[in-house]
């Protein structure tokens, strides 16, 4: 259980770290193209707001379907290597839509859509995913939703501040997400190679989803 447990802190810190991270760090990927003006960061903001909604809804109803980590954590590396390629897309993007949108706010809008909508959907799914695994294994968890979202913002705040105060004024923008994709790929991989599943039984789902309707 300590290793279950351990894995889960894991990803509820890193990503929720990662996912603050790209968002102080867009501003800084639109603003030549789009200004830095409030349109921008409203854009930002609604953006991962919507990107998080996504997130939570295929999070919750993923868990449901394959209560696996294995599962999550192969997303994770889909996401781990979006994230790698932002700064490689990030400039065609955005000054395609520039010169397509003279609205600075729905071009910065489609920008972000088109950069951060599948990385930071994904990354969502994190705390919802494992809410549902904690739900199915509740009897052997001692972790709860609260406590899951309390690590999780944790990594969210450590995140936000390591970015905006230091490693903004250290390094260049791209050099940064590379970083962030780089750790993002090794603990998905690291994830993958542990073969936590096989550490806790999970009920089947089948059984359970048959359960639940005959309950209703």
């Amino acid at each position: 259980m300590t290793m279950v447990y351990a894995v889960f802190v894991l990803l509820l810190v890193t990503f929720g770290a990662v996912v603050m991270s790209l968002e102080i760090l867009a501003s800084n990927l639109m603003s030549p193209y789009f200004g830095g003006s409030i349109y921008i960061w409203g854009s930002i903001i609604s953006s991962f707001m919507v990107h998080f909604s996504v997130g939570y809804v295929l999070g919750g109803w993923l868990s449901r379907r394959f209560p696996r980590i294995s599962v999550l954590a192969a997303f994770l590396v889909v996401c781990s290597l979006w994230v790698l390629m932002i700064p490689v897309i990030y400039q065609p993007v955005c000054e395609s839509i520039s010169e397509s949108i003279v609205d600075v706010r729905l071009g910065s809008l489609a920008a972000m859509n088109v950069i951060f909508l599948v990385p930071i959907s994904i990354m969502a799914m994190v705390s919802p995913y494992i809410i549902g695994i904690t739900t199915a294994w509740q009897r052997q968890s001692g972790l709860t939703a609260g406590m899951v979202l309390f690590i999780s913002t944790v990594g969210s705040f450590a995140g936000t501040n390591a970015t905006a105060f230091y490693l903004i004024s250290l390094f260049p923008v791209s050099r940064i997400i590379v970083g962030i994709g780089i750790i993002c790929l090794a603990v998905s991989l690291i994830v993958l190679l542990l073969r936590i599943d096989s550490r806790i039984t999970i009920p089947d789902v089948n059984n359970c989803l048959e359960s639940q309707e005959q309950k209703t």
